[in-house]
């Protein structure tokens, strides 16, 4: 039989092993549940209840978001620059992770401790990340003879942008939000807002008070901005509870799982002020002769805002936003 032929990806084995594991304890899903997970039994139904909230037929098909840069994202980055790849297995041959270590530890005599490797989404089959910048390097030197199950393997090294598809932000625009709750001021939660909407901070502009908090931000669609949007905050977590004194203390009970987690809504007005414009005209009717492809363009586009107002149905008393 070929090296681990028939035993799946690299996930199948292990999770044989766990469901059986589970078949033992009773949990049937092969999985521990989380700490505080609230013990609840599967059968605990109500007959009056026509749909269960999060059940396939009441979910969208399909949603397109835009996720916000973060610091410690860039930092995950750097851990892994030159020392992972992906690894594909040719021909449809199916290999498990041990099958996969013991080949790279014997044609590239690479120590199963100083690697890990990890079911990955499709269209790779394995994530593999080394120790060692050296070992990442061999593997990829010595790609078109290494071989695992009998078959071929494709190995390519890991970069950022290896399972995405291209697209852009092509609308640089002055936008000013209202009603921004102070702890918010900041760059990390400012950028969040933005990428709710299809967008990114550019940047934070000094603001006159704290009523209206000018930014510069790249845009996907200035016209698909909310002009009123709501943000939900979740609420702090309480410190735990401490006796006064030492006199009569007792151990604390452990945790309950919560209930529900409390938050806090916020309404805010998203001012679109100015939109630099390089993109199709917006023409009622065919716009084919009017232009060609290799025309610029450019052009900006103003808009009057006002505080307290909803974009389009100023003037205001308060003056602009």
């Amino acid at each position: 039989m070929a090296d681990g032929a028939g035993c799946g990806w690299s996930i199948n084995s292990g999770n044989e092993r766990r469901r059986k594991r589970a078949h033992a304890s009773g949990d049937d899903e092969g999985q521990a549940a989380p700490a505080h997970w609230p013990c609840i039994h599967d059968g605990r139904l109500f007959l009056l209840e026509s749909w269960r909230r999060g059940e396939p037929k009441m979910r969208p098909d399909s949603g397109r978001i835009v996720i916000a840069r973060t610091a410690g994202m860039d930092a995950l980055e750097k851990q892994l620059y030159g020392l992972a790849v992906y690894v594909t297995i040719e021909g449809g041959v199916r290999v498990a992770a041990e099958a996969l270590l013991g080949a790279l530890q014997r044609q590239c005599g690479i120590q199963p401790t100083a690697m890990k490797v990890e079911a990955a989404c499709p269209p790779y089959h394995f994530f593999i990340r080394f120790d060692s910048v050296n070992d990442c390097a061999q593997v990829l030197y010595l790609k078109p003879l290494l071989r695992c199950g009998g078959a071929g393997m494709s190995i390519r090294r890991w970069c950022w942008d290896a399972c995405g598809t291209p697209g852009k932000m092509e609308y640089k625009s002055l936008v000013s939000i209202e009603g921004l709750p102070e702890q918010a001021w900041e760059v990390e939660t400012v950028n969040n807002v933005l990428a709710g909407v299809g967008g990114r901070l550019e940047e934070m502009l000094p603001p006159t008070d704290r009523w209206v908090l000018p930014v510069t931000a790249w845009l996907q669609d200035p016209c698909a901005i909310p002009k009123s949007l709501t943000v939900v905050l979740p609420t702090p977590t309480p410190p735990p509870m401490r006796p006064s004194s030492d006199e009569g203390a007792e151990s604390p009970s452990p945790p309950r799982s919560p209930t529900m987690k409390r938050t806090q809504e916020f309404n805010l007005f998203m001012h679109v002020k100015e939109v630099i414009d390089r993109g199709r005209l917006l023409i009622e009717g065919p716009s084919d002769g009017f232009y060609s492809d290799e025309e610029d363009l450019t052009r900006r586009h103003t808009f009057p805002t006002w505080r307290g107002k909803i974009d389009g149905t100023g003037p205001g008393d308060h003056g602009y936003a």
